[in-house]
């Protein structure tokens, strides 16, 4: 990986499946040069090409793809040339014939066959109408039902739930009679629950809670999980988001669905056969050799 000013190894800048990928279009991209596609280098004969860097770009984390193409340039060429050289090394070694590799190409040129025949799917049927109608139909499901940001501390007996009540009427901190007294899973946290709304909670709980005004702490209530002291400290009815706070969101979501039905529609023509697996199925979970 590439992190300007530094030289790591390339395992750690391209994952295994990136190597991969890369490995089955660098064949057929190479040779594009002799069609007059510009070249970054030329490494014993064979070109590296635009394609070749910008594919490069494209394994690179986020973080690094948004620095400027100048910068970005002459430090992925020189790791390029690189590979380059080392690749037509192993190819000489026997590498080219190896079933690692074939393995290899074979899945990672299935998988981008699909990954780009997914995006034309995406592209030709996900449209503003569609976006438009999953978030109407969020907002026709949206809760807005009112909701209680609650704390509470949990105890096993009525005697340990009236000597909590007692340090908090004597103005002792709820955080930290929590903290010291709770054994639910909030106690560390200081008992907060976050915002609650009533069916997510047990009836019991949901009554004495909602009938609590913002900073009133309850008496002591009992429920199938033990004793409870609940401290109201704001109430609110959430709004439903802004279009453009989950579009991004809801493109995923109907992109999913869009790939989801294609597949089930294939699976309809197709004859598949499913096999148990066996005991030494995945063997010492190395690759093929």
């Amino acid at each position: 990986m590439i992190l300007f000013g530094y030289r790591l190894p390339w395992a750690l800048w391209f994952k295994p499946i990136t190597i991969a990928a890369s490995v089955v279009m660098w064949g057929a991209l190479a040779a594009q040069a002799e069609d007059g596609e510009p070249l970054a280098a030329m490494v014993n004969g064979e070109s590296i090409t635009r394609t070749e860097i910008l594919l490069a770009m494209e394994l690179l984390p986020p973080q690094f793809r948004q620095l400027p193409p100048e910068q970005l340039y002459p430090l992925i060429r020189e790791q390029l040339i690189d590979i380059k050289l080392l690749a037509a090394r192993g190819a000489a070694l026997g590498l080219h014939d190896d079933s690692r590799i074939a393995a290899r190409v074979k899945f990672y040129e299935m998988r981008l066959q699909h990954d780009y025949y997914a995006r034309e799917i995406v592209e030709n049927y996900l449209d503003q109408e569609l976006i438009d109608e999953r978030y109407q139909r969020l907002l026709d499901d949206f809760s807005r039902e009112e909701e209680l940001k609650v704390s509470h501390i949990l105890v096993a007996t009525e005697e340990k739930a009236e000597e909590v009540a007692q340090k908090l009427e004597d103005g002792d901190d709820f955080v930290e009679v929590a903290r010291q007294y709770s054994v639910g899973p909030s106690g560390p946290k200081g008992g907060e629950l976050g915002y609650i709304r009533r069916a997510q909670v047990v009836p019991e709980f949901a009554e004495a809670a909602f009938d609590l005004d913002d900073g009133e702490i309850s008496d002591p209530i009992k429920t199938q999980f033990g004793w409870h002291v609940i401290l109201v400290t704001e109430r609110r009815v959430p709004k439903p988001p802004k279009f453009a706070e989950v579009e991004d969101k809801l493109r995923a979501e109907i992109a999913e669905r869009l790939l989801a039905d294609a597949a089930k529609e294939e699976r309809l023509e197709a004859e598949i056969e499913l096999f148990d697996m066996d005991e030494g199925f995945f063997g010492d979970g190395e690759l093929v050799q």
